[in-house]
């Protein structure tokens, strides 16, 4: 009986390291480029697993300019600036790694999430034309993950609240407080499309042919492979497995003496 207890006992540890060897569960969780699990802030990141929606960002978020694209229309000092069109083909053509099924981030219309709207009474205000809002993936990560505020006063759009705005940005690279095409069309008119502003934390129509936006892509799902447990469980796993056959065997020996 004693014997079994023990065993008992040894597997309910094995359990517990396996449960704690595992990382705690965050919102933004890094993968490496073969899709391993890693901290979002190590050198070997490349994907940003969001546990909420359900995406994996790419950690680069100007990779258009860190492959080469130094159209800067703004002088930021910075490349990756494109049209709709080059930013969504850039974005679906993309392999990182043997990764695919890359795209733009997505807009709601309407966007029901949006705490002030501007210009209500206008059509395309109706669709989702303001700021704070989380209903967007792209506002999703810059209000849930990364804990930002857009930088207009509330009732006075255009005032600028200090220390609002893009003053955190995680674990990603090459996060500019400048516009970001969405993928979205907008549904009144083709012509537009969605954009956010990672500057000021709001969302907008811009038309297609502007090449003066940066691009985030982001793919459904999890890179994450089946990862190895680490040595020491794998130690304690076997000695529980180990035990058991202890009891096993004894238990065998006990009954062929009866």
């Amino acid at each position: 009986m004693k014997l079994k207890n023990l065993a008992t006992m040894l597997v309910a540890i094995a359990a517990t390291a396996t449960l704690f060897a595992t990382p705690a569960q965050a919102t933004l969780l890094g993968r490496d480029i073969n899709g391993h699990a890693v901290a979002g802030s190590d050198v070997s990141a490349v994907f940003l697993y969001d546990t909420d929606l359900n995406i994996t960002w790419l950690r680069d978020a100007n990779a258009s300019a860190t492959a080469g694209n130094t159209n800067d229309p703004w002088g930021k000092g910075y490349g990756g600036f494109m049209t709709w069109d080059g930013a969504n083909t850039w974005a679906t053509s993309l392999t990182v790694g043997v990764f695919s099924g890359w795209r733009l981030p997505t807009t709601l219309q309407p966007d029901a999430s949006c705490e002030y709207q501007f210009d209500p009474g206008v059509p395309f205000a109706i669709q989702g034309h303001g700021y704070e809002c989380s209903g967007s993936e792209m506002g999703h990560l810059f209000i849930i993950e990364l804990g930002n505020k857009s930088y207009f006063v509330p009732g006075s759009p255009g005032v600028v609240q200090p220390g609002w705005g893009l003053t955190n940005t995680g674990d990603f690279q090459n996060l500019y407080p400048f516009v970001y095409w969405s993928g979205t069309e907008f549904a009144l008119d083709t012509y537009y499309t969605w954009f956010y502003s990672m500057g000021a934390g709001g969302q907008s129509l811009r038309g297609k042919d502007v090449e003066s936006q940066l691009a985030m892509a982001v793919r459904p799902g999890d890179v994450l492979v089946a990862s190895v447990p680490e040595p020491g469980t794998l130690l304690l796993v076997a000695a529980a497995v180990a035990a058991l056959g202890v009891v096993r065997r004894r238990r065998a020996i006990g009954t062929s003496e009866t």
